[in-house]
């Protein structure tokens, strides 16, 4: 038979009986990734969260066509110059504020009017200090001359919280349930360094590295320490020639002009050694290169001077947009923050800003998937705006999106079901990490609804005005009278503004329009883990309806990035769609059959 969720899907009669497990049952072992998965930035240890992303690779390569014949990594970048030049202030602004303020608590504002509720009960701070006791709190509005240094400065919000477990005085929060959950179990080995690292230094496989064994002799690891030690002013010597002569050179490079002073593709991505002819061919004493430097708060850039001797850094293998093009726009207030010392520390693959929006996003979606659909268009907003500002692709962005879903649902899962896959009564204290989720969610979702006076967190949207943000907080600052994007899905139309009750745009923003020329038609296969993602949201299904709905609002195969990784299935979920329940399903949704 087929099931459908019922359209009073906020009615949570008896919520606590409905999130038991129907039964004790023996699911699929996870395998992608596996609960026990690594994600170390540490040679020693290596990683293996890099098998979600690793189709990046094969872009990097070969820099296949889309169905508009044009490369995706070619793109991919025309799409940040594009962003990035035709920025409004508006778009300026919400870039500014969402590289400069730490990412959970910029998501923050995605619950809508809940919001305030929310940072008051967990004691959300603008800066690294838990206020003293409960105190009334809203979410920090900006404008761009708070950042200026006459004001705040650059790293205004960059220390703010999205709350403790106890206050100044030792009291606990009242969502301190929910602050361990967020900055915890959700946030556990969910780190980009090791991708980052892996592709920023990428030489040929991302195949776990363990120092020294799977190393050839002289080679040393892309997660080796040495790469992150160099400095360009302080530790010239820190690398050499032969550490980075295994980088692999992307074949999409060749799409954009080799500084002169790199003289070819190889020394740009590799960096070489200074000789005195080639300091003499420059004409001077000195060789300076794009970006290596420092900058001031006006984006004026004083150069480090290479001497005949010295190692020039190039810019890796999967540069920040910056570093690529001249033509990407990056905002002036934001050039103070580049990294100007070291290239290689300062990958773009994927976006660690992302992955962590999204990460907290999902966390606190799941602690009140009322506002599920808001919080996923707020982390989608936060991954558009570091297009904006110059310091992401959409590729980049659209990692940092699969990266924070499969981590969040392995660490749920983890917590949720035992190691054959046999969910655990929550509501029993001695399954302790289950636990602690159960009381997370319910206690946050009796703190909102008694902070607003309403029985229920569902009375309290209706009675405030409904379950979306209407005050335009999510959209993306343009000046559309149609309310329209120019970029265009090559299969779907126009990209639309963010508003929480149209899932165009966000489901645009999943692959800003990368289709490929030619791919398989792979069905889509939902890991074991993902149905956690829903069971707040659809807490009356069971965990193969939830997969299955999942399955049935998933992305077709054939998009960049979204398919052929060793742990694939993540990519191409569409959270968005699944929330909003019947009216997005593409095909019937099969209860289980009952063993």
């Amino acid at each position: 038979m087929t099931s459908s969720p019922s359209s009073t899907f906020w009615k949570y009669a008896a919520l606590s009986a409905a999130l038991l497990p129907a039964a004790a049952r023996a699911d699929s072992i996870p395998s992608t990734p596996p609960v026990n998965f690594t994600n170390s930035s540490t040679a020693s240890v290596g990683s293996t969260i890099v098998n979600l992303l690793d189709s990046y690779a094969r872009l990097m390569l070969t820099d296949p066509k889309l169905r508009n014949g044009v490369g995706v990594m070619e793109q991919n970048y025309q799409t940040v110059i594009m962003m990035t030049q035709e920025r409004t202030p508006a778009q300026t602004l919400a870039a500014v504020h969402d590289d400069r303020t730490s990412q959970p608590y910029s998501v923050l504002n995605g619950l809508g009017q809940l919001t305030s509720y929310f940072m008051t009960g967990i004691g959300s701070s603008t800066t690294a200090t838990p206020p003293a006791s409960l105190t009334p709190t809203s979410y920090q509005l900006t404008t761009l001359q708070d950042y200026d240094a006459s004001a705040h400065g650059i790293n205004y919000l960059n220390s703010a919280t999205i709350g403790f477990a106890t206050f100044g005085d030792g009291s606990a929060t009242p969502l301190a349930d929910a602050a361990n959950f967020l900055n915890n179990t959700i946030r556990a080995n969910a780190s980009t360094e090791p991708p980052k690292r892996t592709f920023e230094r990428y030489m040929g496989s991302t195949i776990p590295v363990v120092n020294p064994a799977s190393i050839t002799a002289g080679v040393i690891s892309p997660l080796d320490s040495r790469y992150g030690n160099y400095n360009a002013v302080s530790n010239k010597a820190g690398l050499t020639d032969a550490d980075t002569a295994q980088f692999v050179v992307p074949t999409y490079f060749s799409s954009f002009a080799v500084p002169v002073a790199y003289y070819n593709t190889v020394n740009w991505v590799r960096g070489f050694t200074a000789t005195p002819a080639l300091v003499a061919a420059h004409g001077g004493t000195s060789i300076t290169v794009p970006n290596v430097g420092s900058y001031d708060a006006a984006g004026n850039f004083t150069p480090t001077q290479f001497m005949a001797g010295d190692y020039v850094p190039g810019i890796g293998t999967a540069p920040r947009p910056f570093r690529l093009s001249t033509k990407v726009n990056v905002p002036t207030l934001l050039w103070q923050i580049a990294n100007g010392t070291n290239p290689y520390g300062d990958g773009a693959f994927v976006s660690g800003h992302t992955n962590l929006a999204y990460n907290q996003a999902l966390g606190l979606a799941f602690l009140v998937p009322q506002q599920y659909e808001s919080l996923l268009v707020r982390a989608s907003d936060l991954g558009n705006n570091r297009i904006f500002a110059g310091m992401h692709s959409p590729l980049d962005v659209i990692g940092g999106r699969i990266e924070a879903t499969a981590i969040v649902a392995t660490n749920i899962y983890a917590a949720l079901y035992g190691p054959y896959g046999n969910r655990l009564d929550w509501t029993n204290s001695a399954n302790a990490s289950a636990y602690a989720i159960y009381l997370a969610h319910t206690k946050t979702q009796k703190y909102l609804a008694q902070s607003c006076g309403t029985s229920t967190v569902e009375d309290c949207l209706k009675r405030i005005g409904g379950g979306h943000d209407g005050d335009r907080d999510h959209h993306d600052g343009g000046d559309r009278h149609d309310g329209r994007d120019r970029d265009r899905d090559d299969r779907n139309g126009p990209d639309c503004n963010l508003d929480p009750d149209d899932a165009r745009g966000y489901t645009y923003r999943m692959t800003y329009g990368l289709a490929l020329a030619t791919s398989m038609k792979l069905p889509e296969v939902v890991p074991v883990q993902a149905q956690v993602l829903l069971l707040t949201r659809f807490p009356y299904a069971t965990d193969q309806q939830r997969t299955e709905i999942l399955r049935a609002t998933a992305l077709p195969a054939g998009f960049a990035l979204l398919d052929g990784n060793t742990w694939d299935g993540w990519g191409r979920l569409n959270l968005y769609a699944a929330v909003k329940g019947q009216d997005s399903f593409f095909r019937a949704v099969r209860a289980a059959t009952t063993r």
